[in-house]
């Protein structure tokens, strides 16, 4: 399931790259209806990679991944 992150916060996927490098914590919400929830980047366990969209513009995506020395997103 994709997760969503603030277009509004985040109008890139640079916007979010340079965001978490500096790091600063995102607020990600996952949509699905079997097991919603919302968590930040911080909780995400180390090797754990979750895709994000701007929704509801939907103009870009990401793939985050937190890695022992932050985190990396494609």
């Amino acid at each position: 399931m994709t997760c969503i992150v603030s277009p509004t916060v985040f109008p890139s996927k640079k916007a979010l790259k340079e965001h978490l490098a500096a790091g600063a914590n995102v607020n990600i919400y996952d949509p699905t209806i079997f097991n919603e929830r919302r968590f930040t980047a911080r909780d995400m366990a180390v090797g754990e990679v979750v895709v994000v969209t701007n929704h509801p513009k939907r103009s870009w995506y990401a793939q985050i991944k937190r890695t022992e020395d932050g985190f990396k997103v494609t």
